[in-house]
């Protein structure tokens, strides 16, 4: 019978994985095939005094005849090549001589497998500084382009790139280490010193990623069935929304109408446009588990002088069409809401518009910003706490005399 274990020790530390393979022969549990990740075991009668060493194959497929002749007279047993860097040994006799009584010989049986390390961890620097140096160009691409935009390049709401950045530090400091624990320990043999091994860990770092991946990758499939299914869908109509949002009707002064009801027809969605929905977006991220965007267009019933010409200002030409975008989240971190607040606003900011911003007080709000821009567009961000709404309104209205209105989505 088969048996997997998550590898809890670095192939690179030859001492450690050299005790944990011991520590499970005593358990009854002998190796089979062993890999970075995970190793593969078959049951048998424990062993009261197993010892395993490991041989660097120094890139041979098969140990020479002349070493396993000697190594069994000595009482060792051949397992295989274990793994692609070493060659493996058992033996269940504890008066059997050790393959190396001398550490400067084992250091130097060491020293073709120590320069490939240190040729792979040449390579990994280069890669990776070249990524960070495309990771630094990015930055300073974004800050000249738009500085309040860099919190959305590094804390965006989906927290990817942060996620990403993290596991970029993370299997660079393990990668680092693990060179480390075989250079250290053939310099130390070549002086003639054996150091103390390491104790074996019951888990191994090297697998986090891995276990954060899963979760997640099964999370992301879910979604999608169920938005497939129509069982939680992601875009949805918003007569069947019921999350709280900022009604547009509420901050006009006069009756307007959907597309629907103008035109008696649904709106034809084209080149990912939403112009004529009125959509609710859910979205989900990690720094705020649950959030979403509304999106609304009304209509006047009084056309223009000119027929199909839409417009958020109301001229003379154009049909009164308001538009309303909001951005609700509650952020798991309080404390960013200003940052995350400006980056919004940026974010939502068109093109070719001059916007200005000013924070105001309001009663029982932590936060209120307003933005204006040279055209009938405008912003807003209101918080309370870790409840977050950003606005971007098209229509005749000033958003700073319906302050109360936006007020109420973080209530």
């Amino acid at each position: 019978m088969n048996v997997y274990q998550s590898t809890p020790v670095s192939l690179y530390n030859i001492q450690g994985l050299e005790g944990w393979l011991e520590e499970q022969a005593r358990a009854g549990l002998f190796p089979l095939r062993i890999t970075g990740d995970y190793t593969r075991f078959e049951r048998r009668e424990a062993a009261p005094h197993p010892r395993f060493r490991l041989e660097a194959a120094n890139g041979r497929e098969l140990a020479e005849p002349e070493r396993l002749e000697l190594y069994q007279q000595a009482g060792w047993q051949y397992f295989g090549k274990a793994t692609p860097l070493y060659f493996l040994f058992y033996t269940l006799d504890p008066a059997a001589p050790e393959l190396h009584t001398d550490p400067v010989t084992r250091g130097l049986s060491l020293e073709w497998l120590a320069g490939q390390v240190e040729k792979a961890r040449r390579k990994q620097r280069i890669w990776r500084l070249v990524l960070l140096g495309l990771l630094v160009l990015g930055t300073v691409l974004i800050w000249q382009t738009d500085a309040r935009r860099l919190p959305l390049y590094f804390l965006d709401m989906s927290g990817t790139a942060l996620i990403f950045l993290l596991l970029f530090v993370w299997f660079w400091r393990e990668e680092e280490r693990d060179f480390h624990l075989l250079l250290d320990l053939q310099r130390s043999l070549e002086l003639g010193l054996t150091p103390e091994p390491s104790r074996p860990r019951r888990w191994s770092r090297r697998s986090i990623p891995f276990w954060i991946t899963i979760p997640l990758a099964i999370l992301v499939l879910a979604l999608v069935i169920a938005d497939r299914l129509e069982l939680f869908p992601i875009y949805v109509p918003l007569e069947d929304f019921s999350r709280p949002y900022v009604n547009l009707q509420q901050l006009e002064s006069e009756p307007l109408l959907t597309y629907e009801e103008l035109f008696h027809e649904a709106p034809h969605r084209h080149s990912g446009s939403s112009w004529g929905q009125n959509i609710a977006v859910r979205q989900f991220s990690f720094l705020a588990p649950s959030y979403y965007t509304v999106e609304q267009n009304l209509f006047s019933e009084k056309p223009g002088t000119k027929p199909n010409y839409f417009s958020s200002s109301g001229d003379p030409e154009s049909r009164y069409s308001p538009t309303l975008e909001g951005v609700y989240f509650r952020l798991l971190i309080p404390a960013m809401a200003r940052t995350m607040a400006l980056s919004q606003l940026a974010q939502l900011e068109l093109v070719n518009l001059t916007w200005t911003y000013e924070e105001v007080d309001w009663p029982g709000l932590d936060l209120v910003i307003l933005s204006r821009s040279n055209s009938q567009y405008q912003g807003a961000a209101v918080c309370r706490g870790g409840r977050l709404a950003v606005f971007r309104y098209g229509g005749r209205e000033d958003l700073a005399n319906h302050l109360d209105i936006l007020a109420a989505a973080v209530s």
